[in-house]
Formats: structure tokens, C-alpha cells, sequence
């Protein structure tokens, strides 16, 4: 296995629920001089919500991440790691947070890679499928990554 990558979207129901709720809400609301711009925000939000997406792909190079349409393609060389651990964690929410000096970005869940680089900057990134990028970790055979469950 040379890369893994994975692409993760918003598909937990309650969301969706609470999102279909206030479009329903809106489309019920009574009509008012700017009930266009509550049509265009709601049209604006489920949007977001559709298209918001966390890949990340790591390979030989490093650790390469993307929130679509807002952060496009970082890369984490391998060299600038000074940690690397697949953990689960409480719940830190979803999007893109900065939480107790650490950038997190998280979709779903909570397991992700925990990284520390030799600058000290610290990301989560979050991961549907922690034991597959644990077995790809492994193959890589870099001193800095840590395995903890």
C-alpha cells in the first residue's frame, strides 16, 4: 500500500434532521418584505452542508488534507512530525475548530490522527476508518508515530 486517503461528508441524520426542520420552519414562516434573503441563506447553508468535505491522504511524502471548498491541499512532511497518533477523543465538534491550541478538523466521529510537529503546532484530523490508516501507518516505519487506542 503505497497511500491511504479518505473522503469524509456529513451524512449523520440527526444533522440532516435539524436541517430540514428549519428549512421547513423558514418555508412556513410568514411572508415579510425580506423573506427572499431567508430563502437565500437557508439555500446557502444546505449547500455548505452538502458540499463541505475532509479528505486527507497520507503516503510516503506526508500528511496532505483538504477541507472542500475552504482549505485546499496542506501538506505535513514527514521530517516536521515530531508525533503522530491515531487516538479517539471526547467529542471536539464538527468543522473546523481551534480547541485548546490545536486546529481540529473533523466531520464525523471521534478518532483521528493526532499531530505534533517539531515547530509545535498541534491538528486532529479526524478518521471514519482508524484501524486501516493504523495498518498503513505502520508500513511506513517512521520513528514518530505512536499507536495508542
Amino acid at each position: 500500500m503505497n497511500s491511504f486517503t479518505e473522503s469524509q461528508r456529513f451524512r449523520q441524520g440527526w444533522l440532516w434532521a435539524i436541517i430540514l426542520g428549519v428549512t421547513a420552519l423558514t418555508l412556513l414562516a410568514p411572508a415579510g418584505n425580506f423573506r427572499w434573503l431567508s430563502y437565500l441563506t437557508l439555500l446557502f447553508i444546505v449547500l455548505l452542508f452538502v458540499a463541505w468535505r475532509l479528505d486527507t491522504r497520507y503516503d510516503q511524502a506526508g500528511i496532505h488534507y483538504r477541507v472542500w471548498p475552504f482549505i485546499r491541499w496542506p501538506t505535513i512532511d514527514w521530517a516536521d512530525v515530531s508525533t503522530a497518533t491515531v487516538t479517539q477523543y471526547g467529542f471536539v465538534g464538527y468543522g473546523i475548530r481551534w480547541n485548546f491550541g490545536e486546529w481540529i478538523y473533523n466531520v464525523a466521529g471521534n478518532q483521528g490522527l493526532r499531530i505534533k510537529t517539531i515547530t509545535n503546532k498541534r491538528i486532529l484530523l479526524g478518521t471514519q476508518r482508524p484501524d486501516e490508516l493504523r495498518t498503513f501507518l505502520s508500513t511506513l516505519s517512521l520513528p514518530v508515530l505512536g499507536y495508542q487506542k
